[in-house]
């Protein structure tokens, strides 16, 4: 039928033994619970697509070239949250291990979804001292004393992690997080930028890669337990943002903060060394996609440079001697700067230890993946099959159409808000049981101490 020409079709992939879930008066195999509460994300199922958005490439060029200001309104409050690194640590296997090394000199943002009633207008009022870029649209800084009052410890908390060197204002993250806090679902929300993005002025010289995960640690441990200790918390992830996030998780493992209920993994690069050799297969990667990244990244180094980055010695090298370094794709700059400002010897090995498919078999909560097979910008070669069917914790959904976080759907509206929302509500309302140890699997602990970055 030529109707299913214009179709997104669904697959999954989950495990012979799903982990069971008490749901009501039910005690459901996590694949049924999908199937009674959210049965669009089920095997079998499709979504309408434009006829003019029926590839993978036109589902990400729509998304790049359009910043959808008009639609998906989200306001926030921005935290500047302090890395008490100097006085604060985190156990692993009885041994102390850092946040960072910057000895409590670093912040990041944390931006609240909030009322728009909450926004005065003013971007400058509670403005901290080390702060020197506007704040992006219907962003603005956080009175402190108002933060215990902005989430409640009843609803259920989504923290979202964007993609590479984007932020709040990011559209695909903007779509979801209106859906899941608006009145249907009732969740509070918030969203942890990477250091150095969505306008934050870092303030220690670190920026941010997919193996590094700390900031959502301590996000985590220091910040929401104590604060809000009874409150749930999910996780969802776009891009660099789901690897982070994966990461996170898998090596958590059987320590998993205790009140994360579920997390959520979209346009995920499982595997870092075939998604950036996918990358740059087809002439728009090559001359379109990674060229824009690695204008971003460099954008950032600018950004940043007085601020904090010029202690770096091959950051500095590169702003007194550009003509030294070839900077043309996303590799090149991972392979001059990323790898080396967080301790790789080259880009191949950062990619390595970085892909996210190697823990996958550590997590311990229930896992949603989200991929498109058309997706140009991290590839579908190498999405991580074996993994899923072995984790009880792990549903795979992917498309058969939907682009690097696209999914736009017949209307140009994106499809996966309502039905990440509705089964994330699913979750929030229901109970993990035991899985037999025979069912669980454990991940190698890698070539270097906790399978950790000690930054």
């Amino acid at each position: 039928m030529i109707s299913d020409f214009f179709k997104s079709k669904i697959t999954t992939t989950f495990a012979k033994h799903p982990v069971k879930v008490k749901y009501g008066h039910e005690s459901l195999p996590l694949d049924k619970l999908v199937a009674k509460t959210v049965p669009e994300l089920t095997n079998g199922a499709s979504f309408m697509v434009n006829p003019l958005f029926s590839s993978g490439h036109s589902q990400t060029a729509y998304t790049a070239v359009n910043r959808f200001d008009d639609v998906d309104q989200v306001y926030y409050m921005r935290r500047i949250l302090r890395i008490e690194s100097d006085s604060k640590s985190y156990e692993v296997e009885g041994e102390k291990m850092p946040y960072d090394r910057w000895q409590g000199k670093s912040t990041i943002a944390l931006d609240y979804v909030v009322d728009k009633k909450l926004c005065v207008g003013s971007q400058e009022v509670n403005r901290p001292e080390s702060q020197v870029r506007a704040l992006l649209p219907r962003t603005e800084y956080l009175d402190l004393s108002l933060e215990q009052g902005l989430l409640d410890n009843d609803r259920p908390l989504v923290i979202a992690l964007h993609g590479l060197a984007g932020g709040s204002y990011e559209s695909y993250l903007r779509a979801f997080m209106l859906e899941v806090t608006g009145p249907k679902y009732g969740f509070d929300g918030m969203v942890l930028n990477a250091r150095g993005c969505a306008h934050h002025t870092i303030t220690s010289p670190q920026l941010f890669c997919g193996l590094w995960t700390n900031d959502l640690r301590y996000v985590i441990n220091e910040h929401i337990s104590k604060k809000w200790p009874n409150k749930q918390i999910f996780l969802v992830g776009f891009s660099l943002g789901a690897a982070i996030v994966s990461n996170y998780l898998g090596q958590e493992g059987d320590h998993v903060y205790k009140n994360i209920k579920a997390a959520a993994s979209m346009g995920c690069p499982w595997d870092f060394p075939q998604s950036s050799t996918a990358l740059v297969e087809t002439y728009l990667g090559s001359k379109v996609y990674s060229p824009a990244m690695c204008k971003n990244l460099l954008r950032l180094l600018d950004h940043h440079y007085d601020s904090s980055l010029h202690v770096e010695e091959i950051i500095s090298d590169y702003k007194k001697n550009p003509e030294k370094f070839k900077l043309q794709n996303l590799r090149d700059f991972d392979e001059a700067f990323t790898s080396k400002l967080f301790g790789f010897n080259c880009a191949e090995e950062y990619y390595r230890h970085a892909s996210p498919s190697q823990r996958l078999l550590n997590v311990r909560v229930p896992l949603f993946i989200f991929s498109s097979k058309d997706d140009p910008i991290v590839g579908s070669k190498s999405m991580p099959h074996t993994e899923v069917s072995m984790n009880p914790f792990v549903y795979m959904i992917e498309t058969s159409v939907g682009g690097h976080l696209g999914w736009f759907n017949a209307r140009l509206q994106r499809w996966y808000p309502k039905p990440l929302s509705a089964l994330f509500t699913a979750m929030a309302n229901s109970t993990i049981e035991s899985v037999p140890k025979e069912y669980l699997h454990k991940a190698s602990d890698g070539n270097w101490k906790h399978d950790r970055i000690i930054q």
